[in-house]
């Protein structure tokens, strides 16, 4: 379930319309955020944190409009051309086979962030 509504995302990019994918493109922000977010201790159903996603989520899909590539399958083009087709591929950071491409929005990031809602810890034991 994404973290923001069509209505949501409509607000954000007022006075433009949502885009008649809306809900697919909030889904896979939610799904970057999750990732980004991974492993991390926050509280769900706290309202402020519910918030925070929201306002992320309408920021990340609003990235995912403006690259107008919803599935991620350019996610590793440097750069491409048409007429006879030319693609150019990212070359992969040492012992990275997934590349340098970025999967969440310095925009929603910032939103994360700056919330000061999201800590990380490490468990330790011995």
């Amino acid at each position: 379930m994404p973290y923001a509504t069509v209505s949501d995302l409509e607000a954000w990019l007022t006075p433009d319309p949502a885009p008649a994918n809306a809900v697919r493109l909030l889904e896979r922000a939610s799904t970057a955020i999750d990732r980004a977010l991974y492993g991390l201790a926050y509280d769900r159903d706290d309202p402020e944190v519910q918030e925070v996603l929201s306002r992320a989520c309408v920021r990340q899909a609003h990235w995912l409009i403006d690259r107008d590539d919803e599935t991620g399958a350019q996610d590793d083009l440097a750069s491409m051309s048409t007429g006879q087709r030319s693609f150019s591929r990212r070359a992969p950071k040492d012992g990275d086979s997934s590349g340098d491409s970025q999967r969440l929005t310095s925009s929603a990031a910032d939103v994360l962030k700056v919330s000061g809602l999201f800590h990380g810890f490490v468990w330790t034991w011995g």
